[in-house]
């Protein structure tokens, strides 16, 4: 299977068992008082997601990946792109992000405390930053306060998507917090993107927390940017792990010309991350911003 004999021959070149990647840019300034500006993206082959009993859990899937002859020849170097979610409800571990010489875009919740702060810090480092939208799981997990829900009306669901906004200043695109029962309703994720009337210069990238995600079809349908998340770092929260899903990560960029991850700002993530430039440049993956991933994918449809 090439994915996985791309990622042995990573943990070969960075002479550790597993290697990988990310990187983050300044947000732009333009746009109305409620939504920032952004750039236009389709979304490209995507890893699935299951979840778990306990309804908001990710795992990839990875049996049987379709064979490929060999690596997309592109003009430019691969690309891989690292979300953070969940930051803001531990000031320190989000300190921790912006001391990482690499940038991330920090996925902030907005009904942290900090949020506004560690959104400022954010712009301030140079790091882009997204909303973690919180949204209706499957299951009995709390997604938290002001979460998006299946049968709110436009009205409440509108109210709730500006407030998150005005939360997390600067911020260039979002991502869902949660969501697996909400994301799986096309009903529901029309109502959404309808409700939120969200600028098309936006970028959302559907974190996939449900194998049968509409978000992203939803999102297109509303004329915004949408991408798809491929791998998820830490759904199994120890250092071997979250190393391994990078090199998975690092794998598919390599494959597919480009690749998003999802990491949580846990101590083994972390810890992993505090070496992601060296192992991303010892196998000649470029880490980029979301939006940065957004444009290229955006001038390589049009050309």
């Amino acid at each position: 299977m090439l994915v996985a004999a791309l990622a042995y021959n990573l943990g070969a070149q960075s002479g550790e068992p597993e290697a990988v990647a990310s990187e983050i840019g300044v947000a732009s300034e333009t746009g109305s008082a409620f939504w920032p500006g952004v750039i236009r993206v389709e979304a490209t082959q995507r890893i699935e997601a299951e979840v778990s009993l306990r309804g908001e859990e990710p795992i990839p899937v990875i049996e049987s990946p379709t064979p490929v002859a060999a690596p997309m020849l592109t003009p430019r170097r691969p690309q891989l792109a690292i979300i953070m979610d969940d930051v803001g409800l531990d000031v320190a571990a989000a300190e921790q992000l912006l001391a990482l010489d690499a940038p991330l875009t920090l996925s902030i919740l907005p009904y942290a405390e900090a949020a506004p702060v560690i959104a400022r810090r954010a712009a301030d480092a140079g790091r882009e930053v997204f909303v973690h939208l919180p949204m209706e799981p499957v299951g009995v997990e709390d997604p938290g306060p002001y979460a998006l829900t299946e049968f709110q009306s436009a009205d409440e669901m509108s109210s709730r998507i500006r407030w998150a906004f005005s939360r997390v200043p600067g911020a260039t695109g979002f991502n869902n917090h949660m969501g697996s029962r909400l994301t799986s309703d096309r009903r529901a994720m029309d109502a959404l993107f309808t409700a939120g009337a969200f600028p098309s210069q936006l970028i959302f990238v559907d974190s996939l927390t449900h194998p049968r995600s509409q978000a992203a079809r939803s999102a297109r349908a509303a004329g915004l940017n949408a991408l798809t998340r491929d791998v998820f770092l830490d759904h199994a929260p120890d250092e071997a792990s979250v190393s391994a899903q990078l090199n998975l990560a690092l794998a598919l960029a390599l494959q597919n010309g480009q690749a998003i991850a999802i990491g949580h700002p846990r101590p083994q993530t972390l810890a992993v991350l505090a070496d992601l430039t060296r192992r991303a440049e010892a196998v000649g993956v470029e880490l980029v911003t979301v939006q940065a991933l957004s444009a290229t994918a955006s001038s390589e449809i049009e050309s």
